[in-house]
């Protein structure tokens, strides 16, 4: 290539200091190990680690399952001080942007805190649970929020959520059995919105799933609107997914199923390590993708999405 590619990372996570050691939600170090605790809760961490490893953004997310868990009551105060919190970070760093949080399955109360986070505090996106109590995000309860992301043209990144029995499934298989329950959450996920109106209803609406759920692209393929006809002919819903690293045979994968223009590079920090630019740029290539098509992924395609609402606000203009 020639000049460095422009990476910006869509899927690392901080918790909010209220969270963090101390804070007066503090959640227990135990359910990580010491590192990857001491990185989520360090914002600096990430600024050193992607700075070095050549990373241009981080897009920073908690979610609601991360920071509530997977079940029962979100308190609505908390989830207020968390965005207040994620609006903070471009002073902390140029290189750090922060999505919004919301309980996208509380109805009208989830979607007046996606407004308040989007419309007052300028968040860049918004992130939100694959699942919650047994809803996916064709569910009725959902739409409200999605409505008010669709309307400020903001990405949504749709996270993935631990399966209601990922405890057999730990059992089963260790780790990476969680992992894979996971992926099911998102795939579902995904599934209930190409089998919804909701693409049709909400055109500004774009949605980024994560790999973990790549294996819901063998049910997509059988037919709608990702069948071999429509897929052939280069039609592409407004639906994303990262690539959680930089594997080429599952950027081969994505990129030939979704096409480049629809893949993000994202690593899911500090589960995972930064993207490193030399490593990423031969990894691309690897996967079989042009100069053009390996920048859109590194980081045109998010910084497109992340610019369209810019872009409404200049035609208002």
């Amino acid at each position: 290539m020639t000049a460095p590619l422009d990476i910006v990372d869509i899927h690392t996570h901080l918790w909010p200091p209220a969270w963090g050691p101390g804070g007066k939600y503090a959640k227990p170090a135990s359910g990580f190990a010491p590192e990857i605790y001491r990185r989520i809760t360090t914002p600096q961490a990430l600024v050193d680690e992607f700075e070095a490893a050549g990373v241009s953004l981080a897009i920073v997310t908690a979610t609601i399952e991360s920071l509530f868990g997977a079940e029962g009551p979100v308190d609505p105060a908390a989830v207020q001080e968390a965005n207040d919190w994620l609006a903070t970070l471009p002073h902390h760093s140029q290189s750090l942007a922060g999505f919004a949080v919301t309980d996208a399955f509380s109805g009208e109360a989830g979607a007046r805190e996606a407004e308040r986070a989007l419309g007052e505090l300028g968040l860049s996106g918004l992130v939100i649970d694959s699942s919650r109590d047994g809803k996916f995000l064709s569910d009725p309860s959902v739409r409200p929020t999605l409505e008010v992301a669709a309307r400020y043209k903001v990405p949504v990144f749709v996270h993935p959520v631990a399966h209601p029995n990922s405890q057999a499934l730990i059992a089963g298989a260790g780790m990476l059995g969680n992992s894979l329950g996971r992926g099911l959450m998102n795939g579902i996920a995904f599934l209930s919105v190409i089998q919804s109106t909701l693409l049709d209803d909400l055109p500004d609406l774009h949605l980024v799933f994560a790999t973990l759920g790549l294996g819901a692209i063998v049910q997509a393929a059988r037919g709608g609107i990702y069948g071999r006809a429509e897929r052939a002919a280069g039609k592409r819903p407004n639906i994303y997914f990262d690539t959680m690293g930089h594997d080429p045979a599952i950027i081969r994968t994505l990129t030939a199923f979704f096409g480049a223009e629809r893949v993000l590079a994202g690593t899911d920090w500090p589960i995972l390590a930064a993207l490193d630019k030399r490593s990423l740029a031969a990894s691309l290539a690897e996967a079989g993708l042009s100069e053009a098509e390996a920048r859109l992924v590194a980081g045109g395609n998010a910084r497109r999405l992340l610019g369209l609402r810019d872009v409404q606000a200049q035609a208002a203009e």
